[in-house]
């Protein structure tokens, strides 16, 4: 039995998508107060130019409208995205899983990217409160965008946190690009959860390396696991 299970956050205990059209929402709330625009379109139209290309989203919106902007007015809005409370859930089968768990006596981890300001309001909405849920809680970006994934140093970090051997950890995460590379260096199991709708599903894998395990659902790794 392992000792310590550690997750990733963005579409593995929660959806990205999900977060990205509140998101939207709130930058449309702020847009209808600047110019009238109905909230409910403008809503649309930012996720349909994400859907297009997620580059410049809020420039191409303005741009459509033949509004003419300055670069603080776009930063202005990134500013609205990013510290807007988020409408964020857990999927159904995390809080199971996570209880499951520690019923189990193990150890349980959230590591995640992600602007700090974003990331906190995430957890504030759903609850999270680190003795309770999980044991240890690492924002990368609170230690500085170098500590970001898939940097080991977070890693490390949790390792030493659980006073665990890299045999006795497992990381569940989502995204091929920085989630797995970690089993390049170290024997740390990594498992990865397909959910539908994952922003990062077709992404390439960092220099070829990929996941010890892949699960459908959260609950699968409850056997996966013993």
């Amino acid at each position: 039995m392992k000792k310590a299970v550690v997750f990733d956050l963005d579409d593995t205990l929660i959806s990205e998508n999900e977060y990205i059209k509140s998101g939207y929402k709130a930058v449309a709330q702020f847009l209808k107060d600047m110019y009238g625009w109905d909230e409910r379109m403008t809503t649309r139209q930012l996720y349909d130019l994400y859907l297009e290309d997620p580059k410049l989203v809020f420039n191409r919106l303005l741009e459509a409208h033949d509004i003419r902007y300055k670069d603080n007015e776009i930063s202005e809005l990134v500013s609205v995205y990013r510290e807007h409370t988020p409408d964020v859930h857990f999927y159904p089968d995390v809080k199971p899983t996570l209880y499951a768990l520690k019923d189990k006596g193990i150890k349980l981890g959230l590591l995640s990217d992600g602007y700090a300001v974003t990331q906190r309001k995430k957890l504030t909405v759903l609850g999270v409160n680190g003795k309770k849920m999980f044991d240890k809680i690492l924002i990368t970006d609170e230690l500085g965008r170098d500590y970001w994934k898939p940097d080991p140093r977070p890693f490390i970090m949790m390792k030493e946190a659980f006073l665990a051997d890299w045999t006795d950890m497992v990381y569940v995460g989502d995204n091929p690009e920085k989630d797995f590379f970690i089993g390049r260096d170290f024997s740390i199991m990594t498992v990865r959860i397909m959910r539908e709708g994952s922003v990062y599903a077709n992404a390439p894998y960092r220099e070829g390396y990929r996941e010890t395990a892949r699960i459908n659902a959260l609950g699968d790794l409850l056997n996966l696991i013993r």
